[in-house]
């Protein structure tokens, strides 16, 4: 009896804690130099929203952005859930604030792109939402590379949609060979170069095409984290993943992985608190 009591005060702690930290993020700060860049300036950068609201309309969320100061607010996939009808007026309420603060850059993670299929429930209330965030002023970027100001400074970014494939549950496919070059000719590569791409497998790819930083989104800092090792499952339901999250260096590159600012299917943020990414860019003049 004693050790029932003890399980079920244990569940019910666990699950307070759980409501608590679903209701939490923090400001993750990171920079990057590099002679390509002239002027400091900084972003702001969301990865996997997923309809999530922390406070009234996102406002806190909002504040800490706008506390930020960016020259733009890059989105790196999955503000929405696909089966979710309910988080498609949240994610599209940020959004139409999110541009009273900067310009906000806006690429596709898997949620968006399932969405495209018009045999999906959602996709007529996808197209719509679509339509009215293209609206709001807010560049929506499927696979494609545009030169834009950040500040002073004049650089690419670029945009990658993956096939649903590379999503497989279980499993990480391989890119096919010359996926990047094939899908993503580079295009500028004097200017400093940008890559929004949601799904962190990938990175070592991403980093071989050229780009100087890529963010990424998608494994939600693993779900569950183990401290000093790292994730245990991804939500793609794959074991201890590569890249779960914070900054990877690959060839003179970086990678970002963002652990995201919410969850979907499995509720559960242990030892992996959600993450909004504050990016400086310096000059580097050595």
């Amino acid at each position: 009896m004693k050790v029932l009591i003890i399980i079920l005060v244990f569940l019910f702690c666990y699950i307070l804690w759980q409501k608590w930290e679903l209701t939490k993020f923090q400001v993750t700060t990171y920079q990057i130099s590099s002679p390509k860049i002239k002027e400091k300036s900084s972003v702001a950068v969301i990865a996997d929203l997923h309809g999530f609201s922390y406070g009234k309309k996102n406002e806190r969320l909002l504040k800490q952005i706008k506390d930020m100061n960016p020259q733009a607010v890059l989105i790196a996939g999955d503000m929405l859930v696909s089966r979710d009808s309910e988080t498609f007026p949240v994610a599209l309420e940020t959004l139409q604030n999110l541009v009273e603060i900067g310009p906000v850059y806006y690429s596709y993670g898997n949620h968006e792109t399932r969405l495209r299929n018009p045999e999906k429930i959602n996709h007529p209330l996808f197209v719509e939402y679509m339509d009215q965030v293209k609206e709001a002023g807010v560049t929506v970027m499927e696979t494609e590379s545009r030169e834009i100001p950040l500040g002073r400074n004049s650089v690419m970014l670029s945009a990658l949609e993956l096939e649903l494939e590379y999503y497989e549950k279980g499993t990480n496919v391989l890119l096919e060979e010359n996926y990047m070059e094939q899908h993503l000719p580079m295009e500028r590569p004097e200017l400093f170069q940008i890559l929004l791409a949601h799904n962190p497998t990938y990175a070592e790819s991403y980093a071989k095409w050229g780009a100087d930083v890529t963010f990424c989104g998608h494994n939600h800092g693993g779900l569950i984290r183990i401290p000093a090792i790292g994730s245990l499952i991804s939500p793609q339901l794959t074991w201890f993943p590569k890249h779960d999250a914070g900054r990877f260096q690959i060839a003179g590159k970086d990678v970002i992985v963002s652990r995201g600012m919410g969850t979907h299917t499995f509720h559960i943020r242990i030892f992996n608190r959600a993450e909004l990414l504050k990016v400086i860019f310096l000059p580097d003049f050595s």
